[in-house]
């Protein structure tokens, strides 16, 4: 991980745009500045670590450019499972650690060369404790979360060329920069099944 300090010019107007696109509601341009004032940018390699299971970690991310990914590891196989992709917007954040101070149950990692913003939960919290306004901003962001996880749940029924399918035409960019392997613990399939896919599909 490299921290690059405060955002640049062009980082910051990006910032402006993605934090008022990620919510269902839209805070002033004031506290949009103050969020980012807060912010220091950090740049991760491909596969690294936002965050790992196991370590507590209750600060706010928000990714600028790249694609990230939360996932688990399940049985006495340790088979991975990815639970969402993230793209530039997304907020990341370890609710069992912000909220609770425990360990995440979850990895949140990049899949490819990505650049986020990182806000300590301290500076975080004391924006939500000073404004209602970014607490309802807050809010909304949640509330889209929730939706595209009913969104997902949608989109990932069915066989898994279909899923395949579907990702293929909704969100190519996860096609052209995510690993076969990342994207077939999020379809639930082996490496091998999806490569058989591609072939039938192409």
């Amino acid at each position: 991980m490299q921290i690059k300090g405060k955002a640049t010019p062009s980082q910051r107007e990006k910032l402006r745009e993605l934090i008022r696109k990620e919510s269902t509601y839209e805070i002033p341009e004031e506290l949009v500045e103050r969020l980012i004032n807060m912010g220091s940018i950090i740049r991760l390699r491909s596969g690294e670590a936002i965050t790992r299971a196991g370590d507590i970690d209750p600060d706010f991310y928000i990714l600028i450019d790249g694609i990230m990914r939360c996932y688990h590891v399940e049985g006495e196989a340790e088979t991975e499972r990815t639970s969402y992709f993230g793209l530039p917007g997304t907020v990341c954040i370890s609710y069992h650690s912000y909220l609770r101070g425990q360990p995440s149950p979850n990895t949140y990692e990049v899949c490819c060369p990505s650049t986020l913003m990182k806000v300590r939960k301290e500076d975080f919290s004391s924006l939500i404790d000073s404004s209602a306004e970014f607490a309802r901003w807050c809010l909304g962001n949640v509330q889209y979360q929730l939706y595209f996880f009913e969104m997902k749940g949608r989109t990932v029924q069915g066989p898994a060329k279909e899923r395949y399918e579907t990702i293929l035409k909704k969100r190519p960019e996860i096609i052209h920069n995510v690993s076969l392997r990342i994207i077939a613990s999020y379809l639930g399939i082996t490496p091998q099944y999806l490569s058989k896919l591609r072939r039938q599909i192409q």
